[in-house]
């Protein structure tokens, strides 16, 4: 043992020189993977602010998606909306259910406790009638704004 230095003799001998991780180092460490775990579940849980934008985006790309395929087709087709959801129905009355359809009926990703919106009808013309759409959520009031071109705004 002419080779081992002084602390290297000492834990050779002892079995209290083995080293490992002291009760305080480990509580340290299940504190950070608990602050960890918690971020990450509440951004996994989409809250209300994040739905309502993402619908009012899907809802803005489904009616430009209606009104260039009203333009392709030369059929109109209508939107309409209530408390469950929103769905488009063509010319001849029919509705797209089709679960590949991207303009099939849709449920509100939220509860809706009030909705005030036109018939919107969706025709071959370049223009859509400006149009104000209101809905009403057990936190809040949601305005879109539908201009001429197509565009949906969220004003509030």
């Amino acid at each position: 043992m002419g080779s081992l230095t002084p602390d290297a003799r000492q834990c050779a001998t002892r079995a209290a020189c083995v080293r490992g991780f002291t009760l305080l180092e480990l509580l340290v460490v299940i504190v950070i993977l608990g602050i960890a775990a918690g971020m990450v579940s509440l951004s996994a849980v989409p809250s209300e602010e994040r739905l309502l934008a993402t619908e009012t985006d899907r809802l803005a790309a489904l009616l430009r998606l209606a009104q260039n395929e009203a333009k392709v087709s030369g059929r109109p087709l209508t939107w309409v909306a209530d408390t469950e959801g929103y769905r488009f129905v063509s010319s001849d009355n029919g509705r797209r259910n089709r679960p590949d359809d991207p303009l099939r009926a849709r449920a509100w990703p939220f509860p809706v406790i009030r909705i005030d919106a036109p018939v919107l009808v969706i025709g071959a013309e370049p223009l859509l009638p400006p149009a104000e759409i209101r809905i009403a959520t057990p936190n809040r009031e949601l305005v879109l704004v539908l201009d001429a071109f197509g565009t949906l705004t969220r004003t509030q």
